[in-house]
């Protein structure tokens, strides 16, 4: 779990937590490939193996949350912003569309669904 001032709790069996510090609020977290990711304001990008042991990456870009899906990361932010990375390391900007804030992503059924200010939903398979 992920959250204000860069709090990341990590548990072993979802009832006792090890709180965990990394600087910037985080918005949004994430786990596909063998890989944690977490994202936040100040284009915070956070990447781990276990879930302890954090590395800083970052993007410059603030971004509102991240899922996993289909083989590939995808992160949203202000302005319509979505980004997609293969590993949570490099990213690659796309056009979505939108000047509205996207808010939060998800994957499932073979969509990822994108959600924003203004009653936005987006889709892409």
């Amino acid at each position: 779990a992920v959250g204000e001032g860069g709090t990341v709790l990590t548990s072993q069996d979802g009832m006792n937590w090890t709180k965990r510090g990394t600087g910037n609020s985080l918005l949004g977290v994430t786990y596909g490939n063998g890989t944690f990711v977490a994202v936040g304001e100040g284009g915070t990008v956070l990447t781990s193996q276990d879930g302890m042991n954090w590395t800083k990456r970052g993007t410059g870009v603030w971004l509102n949350g991240v899922t996993y899906g289909n083989g590939i990361f995808v992160a949203v932010g202000p302005l319509g912003i979505i980004l997609t990375s293969p590993n949570g390391v490099s990213w690659t900007p796309w056009t979505s569309g939108t000047g509205n804030s996207l808010l939060g992503v998800t994957y499932g059924n073979g969509i990822f669904v994108a959600v924003g200010l203004s009653g936005t939903i987006l889709t892409s398979p």
